[in-house]
């Protein structure tokens, strides 16, 4: 994973991603999760919904979509979770600056769907009404995040999302498919500032590795991006990657940006009475 993906602003790195030790031995959790007949699922809005210990919980139980393990060791555990983390865009990575991370799923409208379709010109085929959202938050406002496990919030846990007031949201991330790129087996982690504009992004190939070239090429796409606008985004530069990239990537972030409004209008009405 790289560290230079990681927008230098809002989002400044408290520690690269480069650096981040992986708690557990890889090799081991592989060998664990293929005795139990099991894989290592790529998803980053499903591994990152939670906190690791919340994680290695679910690993023992052999719930939560993990594979159940013939092992009460907890360093078992931690090896398996250390195999889908390396294969995984890790949330803290895009957004080392928060504290607190509210996960939302949300569902685009009628209107939402018209815009990306006649605004955005992205295929019906390609747009995907449902869609997992992490709003970030600093509620330290220090920027210094909290150098490990965030605060998760849920939708029913009332008393601590009173907490997450707009003037202390950092921004979103999202995780999708990039339409119409390879076969729709790529996954994009894209983070976006409250501005809507691009502060990180990550690319995962089909088994969960990192594709360098197109990681490289994601970079040209940090700072672009606007509140409200539906014109594909174009990064400077030139290359086959750029190329072959900048489409299906644009695409994917109008419809990640058109899930977090939606996350906005039920914002609005939750706080509607502050």
């Amino acid at each position: 994973m790289h560290a230079g993906l990681v927008f230098a602003l809002v989002f400044a790195p408290a520690l690269a991603a480069a650096e981040r030790p992986l708690v557990g031995d890889v090799e081991h959790g592989d060998a664990l999760i293929k005795e139990a007949g099991g894989t290592v699922k790529v998803s980053g809005a499903w591994l990152n919904a939670s906190s690791d210990s919340v994680l290695v919980k679910q690993i023992s139980q052999g719930k939560g979509g993990f594979p159940e393990v013939d092992s009460e060791n907890p360093l078992d555990h931690w090896d398996i979770l250390a195999a889908y983390r390396a294969r995984n865009t890790d949330l803290r990575d895009l957004a080392p600056s928060a504290t607190h991370v509210y996960v939302t799923e949300t569902v685009l409208d009628d209107n939402a769907q018209t815009r990306l379709k006649d605004q955005a010109k992205i295929p019906a085929a390609a747009i995907t009404a449902e869609r997992r959202v992490f709003v970030l938050y600093d509620l330290n406002g220090d920027g210094k995040g909290v150098g490990g496990d965030y605060e998760f919030v849920g939708h029913k846990e009332t008393r601590k999302r009173d907490q997450l007031k707009r003037d202390k949201k950092l921004g979103y991330v999202v995780f999708l498919p990039l339409p119409g790129f390879r076969g729709g087996s790529y996954e994009l982690a894209v983070a976006f500032d409250k501005d809507i504009k691009i502060t990180g992004a990550e690319i995962r190939g089909p088994k969960g590795e990192s594709a360098d070239e197109l990681n490289q090429a994601a970079q040209r796409f940090l700072g672009k991006g606007a509140r409200g606008k539906y014109d594909p985004i174009k990064a400077g530069g030139a290359g086959k990657a750029i190329g072959e990239l900048s489409g299906p990537l644009s695409d994917a972030f109008l419809i990640a940006a058109e899930s977090a409004y939606m996350y906005e209008v039920e914002e609005r009405d939750y706080f509607a009475f502050d």
